[in-house]
């Protein structure tokens, strides 16, 4: 079951994005973008966890399939909430998801315009939509389509995103430290935190769709270790207890610091960057 889950053979296949002229560089920012949308509307929304994982792995996956210059972020990312929820069984209505989209939308335009204003005292009911208009009734429409083809291109076959590698990070931390006297529980649950931190991060990358979960799982907890300088060492073999090497926690690794490089990501319209350059 797990086979299905890696999409992508390293650096050797083209997305359909960059198939269709989108720069690397734009399509990964588009993707940190799309998943910045997801996580803070499920937190607006108060969304379970997985929920927020498995939306953001329909939205990398979905991209694997579809150009980035044919299907809007700003639409597919509010069909792969919307289906997650269904997925996950977290109940949300699509009125609630419209509107808050639409307030991250609103809100990501003013501060664009350099409007400054005190974020604490902004709240979603600042930027309702109005449930009568063309607007709405397009969002709507454009969420129960593309949560179909979003079906469509993940073959209705499940399975293949609802492993994330949040499922094994604490019982592999439990492996690892739960019965070693000098790590004191204040330590590992430090170190669990941490590890969840990047595990979130990491979703933000397109790694769920190039390594088993357990990989990234245990990837985290290495960054975290080192972070709390826990050492381990790669000569006791460590990671082999989990089948997972030692080169593959390196890349993930990398991957992972490299976000905080790259930072906040916004709205790239490839469509309209696109056109620009072919009339050069």
């Amino acid at each position: 079951m797990f086979n299905d889950i890696i999409l992508i053979d390293g650096e050797k296949r083209k997305t359909p994005s960059e198939e269709k002229n989108v720069s690397k560089s734009d399509e990964v920012k588009l993707r940190i973008y799309g998943c910045q949308l997801l996580q803070e509307a499920a937190i607006i929304l108060k969304l379970k966890a997985v929920t927020v994982a498995t939306s953001q792995v329909l939205f990398h996956r979905f991209y694997f399939k579809k150009s980035l210059t044919d299907f809007d972020v700003k639409m597919i990312a509010p069909a792969s909430l919307y289906l997650a929820c269904k997925l996950e069984e977290d109940f949300c209505r699509v009125y609630k998801i419209i509107n808050t989209f639409y307030f991250l939308y609103k809100y990501e335009d003013l501060k664009s315009k350099h409007y400054y204003f005190d974020v604490k005292n902004v709240k979603v009911e600042h930027f309702k939509i109005d449930v009568e208009s063309q607007e709405y009734k397009n969002m709507k429409v454009d969420i129960y389509t593309y949560e179909l083809l979003i079906l469509k291109e993940m073959g209705f076959l499940i399975h293949k995103i609802n492993q994330h590698p949040h499922l094994f990070l604490l019982p592999y931390i439990h492996s690892l430290f739960n019965n070693l006297n000098k790590f004191d529980d204040d330590l590992t649950k430090k170190l669990a935190q941490i590890s969840w931190g990047y595990l979130n991060d990491s979703m933000r990358t397109t790694l769920c769709c190039e390594y088993q979960p357990r990989c990234i799982a245990v990837a985290s907890i290495f960054l975290a270790a080192y972070k709390l300088n826990i050492p381990l060492i790669k000569s006791t073999n460590w990671f082999k207890l989990f089948d997972v090497e030692y080169d593959d926690i390196k890349k993930i690794c990398i991957r992972i610091l490299q976000l905080y490089k790259i930072g906040r990501c916004h709205y790239i319209d490839v469509l309209t960057k696109k056109k620009e350059a072919l009339k050069k």
